[in-house]
């Protein structure tokens, strides 16, 4: 006698969803990992912005400084 899950499918569709549910497990641990990465060169980006703009500001500050020394 058959069991009532291998009788209405649910034995052959328990199997794909577990593998459908590893294969998206898989899929959000890559995403992630690439959400991470992303993160992490932004914020190299911001350091990298952050001291340009410093040395912007510090020779803006010197040029005026020895303009008004000229004039």
């Amino acid at each position: 006698m058959a069991t009532p899950e291998k009788e209405n499918g649910w034995d052959e569709w328990s199997k794909h969803v577990l593998s459908e549910l590893k294969r998206q497990n898989t899929n959000i641990e890559k995403l992630f990992s690439s959400t991470t990465q992303c993160r992490l060169e932004i914020a190299k980006l911001q350091v990298k912005s952050s001291v340009w703009g410093g040395i912007a500001g510090a020779v803006t500050a010197i040029a005026a400084i020895f303009w008004n020394k000229l004039v």
